[in-house]
């Protein structure tokens, strides 16, 4: 719609100046020296305009040539960009059909222009470590803490996880104890330290952890008295075992 107006104004206008030139072709005298230039004012309003247009247009040919290098790098960020998205979706998918090799290609693939290297290394991590490869493991993890420092929670309890998964309880412990310090009431550190003291058979940690399970309702009640009855019952025994009838009652 807006280029049929453009071109009727134009139309228009034409018309107009072609009526007035029509009536009153004009004259036009040049001079310089001993030099003259004569012709109609049509003519040399003409000449103006080609010339202008010669100049706009060569201009535009410059500024896009200019512009051609900055346009072509941003083409290929995006692409690079477009890339590294479906790597990363291509990934995931893997990782959840159980494919952790290919997945772990996937994710690592083009991480440089990846918008969230973060979740690529965590992934990673998840691969690496189903595959028994607890080395590569923790160096994704170092990678994604060092890339992101702000997000050193999340990259710790992903460690966690995958420290208990794999039976490395005192890995687990070190790791765990860190973010007690960092994020205290973390419902998900909260629920690992239990994870962690019932493999463990650390008793009395266990036993202190329970009123913050309880507050923030980690658990329900079942659960709760299964802690609470399995923590009691181990300090039993624990205090039966020493065959200290004072240290029994104390425990009783």
């Amino acid at each position: 719609m807006r280029l049929l107006i453009t071109g009727l104004l134009a139309l228009a206008v034409s018309v107009m100046i072609a009526l007035a030139l029509k009536q009153d072709n004009g004259y036009v005298l040049v001079a310089y020296d001993r030099w003259t230039l004569e012709g109609s004012l049509a003519l040399f309003l003409l000449l103006i305009l080609v010339l202008f247009s010669s100049l706009y247009l060569l201009l535009r040919v410059w500024l896009r040539v200019w512009h051609s290098p900055r346009k072509l790098r941003d083409w290929q960020g995006h692409r690079a960009v477009r890339r590294a998205r479906k790597n990363l979706t291509q990934g995931l998918l893997e990782l959840s059909e159980g494919h952790w090799q290919r997945a772990e290609k996937n994710l690592m693939r083009h991480i440089g222009e990846s918008e969230t290297p973060l979740l690529n290394y965590l992934a990673a991590a998840r691969c690496a470590q189903q595959q028994g490869a607890n080395q590569r493991r923790d160096h994704y993890l170092e990678l994604a803490r060092q890339g992101t420092p702000s997000a050193d929670l999340a990259v710790g309890i992903t460690q966690a996880e995958l420290q208990l998964a794999h039976g490395q309880l005192e890995q687990a412990l070190a790791t765990l104890k860190r973010l007690r310090d960092l994020a205290p009431g973390n419902r998900l550190v909260l629920k690992l330290r239990q994870e962690l003291y019932e493999k463990t058979g650390n008793w009395d940690e266990l036993r202190q952890l329970l009123p913050e399970l309880k507050r923030q309702e980690l658990v329900d009640q079942g659960e709760l008295a299964r802690l609470e009855l399995q923590v009691f019952c181990k300090q039993l025994d624990r205090a039966a075992a020493n065959e200290d009838p004072d240290r029994l009652t104390a425990a009783w």
